[in-house]
């Protein structure tokens, strides 16, 4: 009788109360907005990685996205993103990819091989499928594959977080097959420790994405080049 008004007083067994704290464990580690919660606005909390340290031997001395430290990206009407691809003996390809949240393929092209430089980049139209979804975009050079890719979220909400550094790539148009300043860039993405290793000035190498294997083509925009 002793045991049993001790238990009463002291409410159900641990088991049984440690039962809400697993059920809110198990909701954080839920999709927040359809995104994994690792993605979420908070700016402490992003995908890996936006940049690269490059790579051996005859290949990049770096490639990243050019994407704000959040590391997001939201296309919306411009369809323009773009990467930034390092030094390299010789003009050397980069393999653009597109997943779903959930791993599976969207599309991928291969860009024709350049060198160092701003590749810029117009999307299909994403009011249609399969781009009409958040996904995730990689980026490698053909020429060490094997690497593990610059990787970024693109978004379909409208953020105004992301709004300023996408008019930047916009106005990139302007430059097409022409050259822009490297350090501005660098500084307004806070890429600024790659300017040592890349030239004062960058060309600027235009590419309308097709991913005919989705069947969906692109137009060519303004001053895009294959």
């Amino acid at each position: 009788m002793v045991v049993l008004r001790r238990r009463l007083a002291f409410g159900p067994p641990p088991r049984t109360r440690a039962l809400p704290w697993a059920l809110a464990l198990l909701a954080l580690s839920l999709p927040v907005w359809g995104w994994p919660a690792a993605w979420g606005k908070d700016s402490n909390k992003t995908m890996c990685c936006r940049t690269s340290g490059g790579t051996r031997g005859t290949c990049l001395n770096l490639w990243a996205h050019l994407v704000p430290p959040g590391n997001r990206v939201h296309p919306g009407a411009s369809r323009v993103i773009a990467l930034l691809q390092g030094v390299s003996p010789t003009p050397t390809e980069i393999t653009v990819r597109f997943s779903t949240l959930a791993g599976d393929l969207v599309g991928e092209q291969t860009l024709p091989a350049r060198g160092v430089g701003v590749r810029l980049l117009t999307l299909p139209a994403a009011d249609r499928p399969p781009l009409n979804q958040p996904l995730i975009w990689e980026s490698f050079p053909t020429c060490q594959p094997n690497k593990p890719p610059t990787r970024s979220a693109m978004v379909v909400v409208p953020d105004p977080g992301l709004s300023d550094s996408q008019r930047r790539l916009v106005a990139l148009r302007q430059s097409c097959g022409g050259t822009v300043a490297a350090a501005p860039l660098l500084r307004a993405l806070e890429l600024d420790d790659f300017s040592a290793k890349l030239p004062p000035t960058l060309p600027v190498h235009c590419h309308t994405l097709t991913l005919d294997s989705l069947g969906i083509r692109g137009d060519q925009g303004n001053g895009s080049t294959p």
